[in-house]
């Protein structure tokens, strides 16, 4: 049998009420090179049952014992057959025309290894997300953040094997942005300038049940990409300007003068102009957090 070009990479567990509508949008790609992988994670809700009755043959299933999510992302990537690798969380729905898009960007440059998308968010959350979109934004945005929506993401399975790549179990919670990270010394990133994804928003998702864990490992992770291009910086200095607290006119306006251009000095200092552009719009970002919030909400 035929390597298929693109391998879709889709961990579930427990997923059934959403696993339908997820596999139904990957289905209806134009785009057709491809198989589906999913790594059920030890389901034992109506998830298997699902994956039985999918008539499609580019499906393939993965059965594990309960390992979590890192653990069935790097079963998945040792089992991948394409030489791309296409991400989709199982609550997530794949837009019309991403793989096409994203395979055509691949294909034209041989030197990028990542490449995402905007996203639409839905559920009990609605609007787009904007992503940066070259290299050197995306290089940029490193240490602020993750420059890509990891269900979004299309990797080069190549870069990964060869650099030794891998989702880090000692990152959890963010071991996608340590992978962006890593992955970056392989080859260029970029994000498509048009939605991908849409992403649901909902309480039981890792962002909002480990929230706290999650923001630990995300400052460690834009401190030590910080280190590595010479500009060392605390993680407790970094939360205060990343996740400032409060709410409100007032605390909008402190953070504007005090920390706003701290921000824009470390986003100088480690990529310049492209770093002072990334540093801009996250810290606009916050300011609209921040004035969304109660005052004094802390």
């Amino acid at each position: 049998m035929n390597a298929p070009a693109v391998t879709v990479l889709m961990p579930v567990h427990n997923g059934a009420g959403q696993l339908p509508a997820a596999l139904d949008s990957v289905f209806a790609q134009d785009f057709a090179d491809f198989e589906v992988l999913v790594v059920d994670d030890g389901s034992d809700d109506g998830t298997p049952a699902i994956l039985a009755g999918c008539g499609d043959p580019r499906l393939r299933v993965l059965r594990l014992d309960r390992t979590g999510l890192i653990g069935a992302l790097n079963a998945g990537l040792d089992q991948a057959r394409g030489a791309l690798i296409a991400r989709m969380d199982a609550d997530d729905e794949m837009l019309p025309g991403r793989l096409r898009r994203q395979v055509e960007l691949f294909r034209r440059d041989p030197g990028l290894v990542a490449c995402g998308s905007d996203y639409l968010l839905f559920g009990s959350a609605q609007g787009l997300v904007r992503t940066p979109h070259r290299d050197a934004d995306c290089r940029a945005h490193l240490v602020f953040g993750s420059p890509i929506a990891h269900p979004a993401a299309m990797l080069r399975a190549g870069a990964l094997r060869a650099h030794g790549v891998r989702y880090r179990a000692d990152y959890p919670h963010a071991e996608d942005f340590k992978l962006f990270s890593e992955l970056a010394a392989a080859g260029r990133l970029a994000n498509l300038a048009e939605p991908g994804l849409r992403y649901r928003v909902h309480p039981g998702q890792v962002s909002q049940v480990e929230a706290g864990p999650q923001r630990t490992v995300q400052l460690r992770i834009c401190a030590e990409n910080l280190a590595a291009r010479g500009v060392p910086v605390s993680t407790e200095r970094l939360e205060r300007l990343l996740w400032p607290s409060g709410g409100g006119w007032p605390d909008a306006l402190r953070y504007a003068v005090r920390r706003l251009p701290e921000l824009a000095v470390l986003g100088w200092r480690s990529h310049r102009l492209a770093g002072l552009g990334q540093a801009l719009i996250v810290g606009r970002e916050r300011l609209r957090r921040l004035l969304s919030r109660p005052a004094g909400d802390r």
